[in-house]
Parts: structure tokens; sequence; C-alpha cells
């Protein structure tokens, strides 16, 4: 039987760092309070004795390099090796992110503990001082709990700011299409409807025609061939029926009172005019995204049908780097799509299932959970039917699926494959079923990349789909043409 230490959230670097000096008192824990102005910081020994009473660091390089200076002075005083000493924080805002980056620049091991369990960790609940937080940081980290590396590094932490800065983004578009929404009822009503106006709804037709002088009073009045001319220009399909269409509805509508039109058009072109630049400004982070995501085994998530750039990027820069993650069991309750069980009464007594929690990472979760419903919905055929199953069961199909996928992702990321279905799977299936597929399938895993206009990025020989794409190619005997 294998054997499990009980205490298996306990951080591997600190606990290496106690084992290495031999003794307690040979080693230096530095709480530290952060703040943007100025941090408080305290020294004290592994078994919890005060070292240096709490002082005020400044947040900048001159903080920095007084801290050291005093850490060394203080080693040397105590008889403690300088790899014996370590720092420890709350995670905190972007404000210590580069005072952080700085120590561990240079080589100290800087750890950082979750803010919730460090109040639990406190001598008095109730109140909250700079000492008190220090002490809650203190206690758990001679504990051994806390995080001694960021989450993300490298490749993987420049693909997690930049979807999270275009998530941003889109719940700003999602703001301003409310507003241009509001304005059009008022100036225009059923416009933004494709079934009474005759034109898609934001699409470049759209767009040109709010953004100069928009009101029913201008449509009703512009020549029929002039207007049909201008939603030619702007890709708008069957413009002459479009023009014909939209100027009939123009009768239909009320119109808005005369003295409030020049307001109204002013307030619609400017949301118009940012909304157009959000959208270029997002399509250009997606550019990014797809470069960034093609350099990591992420980007074989796109290989799933139903599973596009977006939502791959997501998953893939909230998780990291997938031979430093825990394990999946983990990475799932990381995301909080599991239910909480609670079981009392020895062995008769009867489980309780509850709803899963709130403590979660929200955006592993959203990215996870919508991708569950798309492989649900539009994925593959044994996919969706056990999407099917679940909801028939009475099962939360959206969950369900979405730890499917999740053991899915971790599986293709770790082995740098794409997926095949079951059938396809065994090392006994005949290489014609194999290649079939894969030609099935190649349009439009091409094009995922194609839309985003990193097609010659992402299947490049040295990154890891071009890798791949020659493998196969070389493999099978078939050509994935680009």
């Amino acid at each position: 039987m294998r054997k499990r230490n009980i205490y298996r959230n306990q951080s591997q670097e600190i606990l290496s760092l106690f084992e290495s000096a031999g003794d307690r008192n040979k080693v230096m824990c530095i709480p530290m309070d952060y703040a943007k102005k100025d941090h408080v910081v305290m020294f004290c020994h592994g078994n919890g004795d005060i070292l240096r009473k709490p002082f005020s660091v400044k947040n900048s390089l001159e903080g920095k390099n007084y801290l050291l200076n005093q850490v060394k002075k203080s080693c040397q005083h105590r008889g403690i090796a300088s790899q014996h000493v370590f720092f420890g924080g709350e995670d905190c805002g972007s404000y210590a992110d580069n005072f952080i980056a700085a120590l561990r620049s240079d080589s100290w091991v800087v750890a950082g503990v979750n803010a919730c369990d460090a109040k639990k960790h406190r001598d008095n609940k109730q109140a909250s001082t700079d000492i008190l937080d220090l002490l809650g940081i203190c206690k758990m980290l001679l504990e051994y709990k806390g995080n001694c590396s960021p989450a993300q590094t490298g490749i993987y932490w420049n693909l997690r700011m930049l979807v999270q800065q275009r998530r941003k983004l889109v719940q700003m578009m999602t703001g301003v299409k409310r507003r241009i929404h509001f304005l059009v009822d008022q100036i225009f009503p059923g416009f933004l409807n494709e079934k009474k106006s005759g034109i898609f709804p934001f699409s470049r037709g759209s767009l040109a025609l709010m953004s100069n002088r928009f009101s029913v009073h201008q449509i009703c009045r512009r020549n029929r061939s002039t207007l049909s001319r201008f939603l030619a220009r702007n890709l708008v399909h069957h413009a002459d029926l479009c023009a014909e269409h939209l100027q009939k509805y123009t009768c239909q509508v009320l119109q808005p009172p005369a003295k409030y039109i020049a307001t109204l058009q002013l307030s619609l072109q400017q949301q118009v005019k940012l909304f157009v630049c959000l959208q270029e400004n997002i399509h250009q982070l997606e550019k990014e995204i797809a470069e960034h995501l093609a350099q990591t085994p992420g980007a074989f998530l796109t290989s799933i049908r139903g599973i596009g750039i977006v939502l791959a990027a997501g998953v893939c820069a909230e998780i990291g780097d997938p031979d430093k993650q825990k394990s999946l069991n983990q990475l799932v309750s990381y995301a909080g799509i599991v239910p909480r069980i609670k079981q009392t009464g020895g062995v008769q007594g009867k489980t309780k299932v509850r709803k899963v929690a709130k403590r979660c990472n929200r955006i592993l979760k959203d990215y996870v959970v919508r991708s569950g419903y798309h492989i649900g919905i539009n994925g593959p055929e044994e996919l969706k039917l056990d999407h099917k199953r679940r909801g028939a069961q009475g099962q939360h199909a959206g969950f369900g699926m979405s730890r499917r996928y999740l053991r899915m992702a971790m599986c293709l990321m770790r082995t740098s494959q794409t997926y095949l279905p079951k059938s396809l799977r065994d090392t006994r299936t005949p290489k014609k079923e194999r290649a079939h597929f894969y030609l099935l399938t190649w349009s439009t895993f091409r094009e995922k990349w194609k839309r985003k206009d990193a097609l010659e990025f992402a299947f490049d020989k040295d990154r890891p789909l071009g890798q791949w794409r020659n493998v196969v190619q070389t493999l099978y005997g078939i050509e994935l043409g680009l």
C-alpha cells in the first residue's frame, strides 16, 4: 500500500528549507503585509520567536535594498545562513508584484498565502491591524503553507494577461452594446432586430448606417439607389432588397420628436465609434492570444470540435504548465465544478451532497463550464451523446461534461496529441481509419487558426502543432495542406 502524508497541502519548498537547516532556530521567517506605499515587515525564528518587531519598508527599489541589508545584518548576528531565510505575504494586487519579483530575482524564497486562510490564523478574529495580519501570515508560513512560485510564468503569464485583458474588453463592449440598444430604441425602434429591418445587428452595414446622422427621418428621405450602393459597399447581401425593406419599415415605426434627434444622433455616433474601437482591439488581442497559445501544449485543445482559440486559451492560461499542475481531483476542485460532500455518523452515516463551493477560480470555472457546454452541443458525437445521457439521468450535465473536458484537456496537453474518438484510440486500429479521420477533420481544425490570422505561425515546424502535423503526414502518408 502506498504511504501518504496527511499534510498534502504543505509547501515542498518551505519544507525542504527547514529540513536543510536541521534546526528550526536556524531558519528566519520574514512575513510581510503588503501595501501600495509602505510594507510592514517582521523577523522571526522558525519556532515563532520574534527577532525584530514590525517595521516599515518602502515599496520601491530603495525599500527592497534596505530590507535585504537588514536581513543580512540580522543573519550575521544570529548565525543564520542566507539560504535558510524566506519571505511571505498574502496574495495581493499588482502594486506589490514588482517588489516580490525583485526579491525572487535575487534567489530569495517568497511564498504567497491565501488572505482568507491567514485571517483564520489570527489570534483576534474581530480586529484587523498590520501586526495581527503579520502574526496570521507568520503562523501559516511556519506551518509550511504557502505557494512559493507564481501560478504562471513565462509564456503562460503572458497568455493569462492577454486572455484577461480580452475578457475585460468584451465586458466593456457588452456595456456599449446595451447603450446603443437604448439609443436606437428611441431614434429608430426595431432597427437592431434583423427580422424587422432586414440588416444583421452590429454588422458592418449596421454600424456604418448608425455612425452618420442616423434616424428614421434620414433613412426615409434617402434616395433608394444611393442607400442600396451604400449598403453594398459595406458588404450587405442583396443590398437592393434590404434598402427597399428598410425604407418600407420606416413607415411602421414611431418617430422621435424632432427636437431630440440631434442629441440622440451625436450620442449614438460616439457609442458606435467606441464599439468599433473595442471590436478592433479585441480582434488584435485574439491574434496575439492565438500566437501565444500556439507555443504551448494548449494548442491541441482546439482539435476538439466545439472548442475554439479563445476557450482553449482561457483554460490553458489559468491552468498553466500541465506538467507542474497538481492532481486532476485538485484541479477540478480549484475550478469549482465538484459538489461539496458531508458525511458523519460512522460507516452507516448518510452522505449529503451540497452545492458547489463559491471559493474557486471563477475565471477558470467560466471557461471550463462554457467549454463543457460547447462540446455537449456542438462537439464530437460521443460527447454529445454523453451530454444527453447525463441530462436524462437527472445529473448536472454542464458540470459533468466540464469535468470530462478537464480530463481530456490534461491528457491532450501532457501527451501533445490531438483529440481522437474512442474507437480510434486502440493501438490495433488500422492506420487507414486514423488517416481518414485526420483528413476529415483537418479543414475544421485548420479554419480555427486561419480565422485568427495565425495559421502559418501555429503550424510552423518548430511549434507543437507543426511538429504534430509533420509526424502525422510522415506516419500515415497523407497531406495536410495549409
